[in-house]
């Protein structure tokens, strides 16, 4: 049910930020009225970002990029210095990336197991300043998957540096989240050099 509320909600509010279609009052009170705990509100929770992810996606022009292996294996080792959060964009404000398995990342699962991410989708929100990012690592099971959804900021003139290590002190263990975005970001900005010399 909560899933029917939320994209009814987005059709009224549209897909800028997240927050705005999950604290729409029809979203939240269809939360209270059918789940049973704070358990399942969290599972909720992370459910709508998906769904919500993916609408975007579709909404946006289901906008995809496929990683060589060579350009995979490149920017794992890229240096962030030198570049400040205004000059990393998502153009497509929603992209889908298939992640090869030379990229290295991986997502453990509930028993501590690591799989390998597969595939991402980033959102831009905010003018940019916030990224959501949804990782997703196929375990042992079509059910078992691992799925990971990471929120960062880009304050305006901030290194990039400063913007990841802060997002690895608060983020979640168990994930080389610096690796992580060292990649992502690898990703992004190769793209965005390749699309300015095309």
């Amino acid at each position: 049910m909560p899933l029917l509320a939320l994209e009814d909600a987005v059709r009224r509010v549209g897909f800028e930020r997240f927050q705005d279609a999950e604290l729409d009052p029809l979203v939240t009170e269809t939360q209270r009225a059918v789940l049973a705990d704070a358990a399942d509100l969290t599972m909720s929770c992370r459910e709508l970002l998906e769904r919500w992810m993916q609408l975007r996606w579709a909404a946006h022009g289901r906008h995809s990029v496929t990683v060589p292996n060579a350009l995979a294996l490149a920017v794992r080792g890229m240096e962030l210095h030198g570049y400040t959060c205004n000059d990393v964009t998502v153009p497509e404000l929603t992209l889908h990336v298939s992640v090869p398995l030379v990229a290295g990342i991986t997502l453990p699962d509930a028993s501590g197991r690591d799989w390998p991410v597969t595939d991402m989708l980033i959102a831009s929100e905010g003018n940019g300043r916030q990224w959501r990012v949804l990782l997703e690592a196929p375990g042992d099971a079509p059910q078992r998957q691992t799925i990971a959804a990471v929120r960062i900021d880009w304050p305006s003139g901030v290194s990039v540096d400063e913007a990841v290590d802060r997002h690895a002190r608060e983020a979640a263990p168990g994930v080389d989240w610096r690796g992580a975005w060292r990649w992502i970001l690898g990703v992004v900005l190769a793209r965005q050099s390749s699309q300015t010399q095309a």
